[in-house]
């Protein structure tokens, strides 16, 4: 959600010449929602700061909506979502379900209520992902460095239909994923063989630079996640569809959402595929 939320302040201020002061009005809702196959729907809510105003830890932490009423409805059951906390993201409040829990090609509905405002939204759980071979490659972008770093090449199931994916990492010490790159790809303009190779890199800053992290004697984990045509619009509007290591991104004030009356985000299923690359000394 912190990704979602930072975003969406450079975008008002890349466009504060053309959007009205009511666009940047603080009552505009920001989402970030999923449920997962197996798992229960977490929804993060914010609203977004007015580029008028002084951005500081205050009015950050004001940001965070923690008074809504959020409902998920899986056509048979329903059930209100419970507000939770996790200090080690933001927002740290967050909503979530009870006792529905994803399950693929199962279509799930989305009410927030807030403000006497409401917002619905309706989304379905992709199929799972494969992956199908792990092979490390020299790091295309760490040529000069003396230290030795790779990138990888994951080879994943084509089932020849359209499909769209997300890519997080992580170290096995650190809590929570971080995003990878490429963040996003779609299946759409790949081959149709069986089969389709990916690319992917995972740095981090350090010292003010980026710096590859998938070095000799360490260990990841790599998390490839089916999302829907909705969220992956969402994304490729505001950070590019980067499916080279080359840095495309555009940002646009008409962002894709699937949300009711106007608010910023998206409600998404995901169906992820996650596996630990121990990476040899040699």
């Amino acid at each position: 959600m912190k990704r979602i939320f930072l975003l969406f302040l450079v975008i008002c201020m890349i466009s504060c010449e053309k959007v009205s002061n009511e666009a940047l009005d603080s009552n505009l809702l920001t989402v970030e929602a999923q449920i997962k196959e197996g798992k229960v729907a977490e929804v993060y809510l914010t609203n977004a700061l007015t580029f008028e105003s002084t951005i500081d830890s205050l009015s950050i932490l004001e940001s965070i909506e923690s008074k809504a009423k959020v409902v998920l409805s899986s056509g048979e059951d329903s059930e209100v979502l419970t507000l939770k906390r996790d200090d080690n993201r933001f927002p740290f409040a967050f909503y979530e379900g009870n006792e529905i829990k994803g399950e693929t090609g199962k279509e799930y509905s989305l009410t927030v209520s807030i403000r006497g405002e409401m917002f619905t939204s309706t989304s379905s759980i992709p199929q799972k992902p494969k992956i199908l071979d792990v092979e490390f490659m020299d790091a295309i972008n760490e040529i000069a460095s003396n230290e030795e770093v790779f990138d990888l090449k994951l080879t994943v199931e084509n089932n020849k239909e359209i499909r769209y994916f997300k890519i997080l990492a992580k170290n096995v010490n650190e809590i929570k994923f971080s995003n990878a790159k490429p963040l996003i790809f779609s299946s759409k303009t790949l081959s149709t063989t069986d089969s389709f190779p990916v690319f992917v890199s995972y740095s981090k800053e350090v010292d003010g630079k980026s710096a590859n992290q998938i070095k000799p004697g360490e260990s990841f984990e790599i998390s490839l996640i089916a999302i829907t045509k909705e969220q992956f619009d969402f994304w490729k509007s505001i950070k590019g569809d980067q499916t080279s290591f080359q840095d495309n991104a555009s940002l646009s004030i008409n962002t894709p959402t699937n949300i009711s009356n106007g608010a910023f985000g998206y409600w998404s299923g995901e169906n992820a595929t996650t596996i630990r690359i121990d990476v040899p000394l040699e």
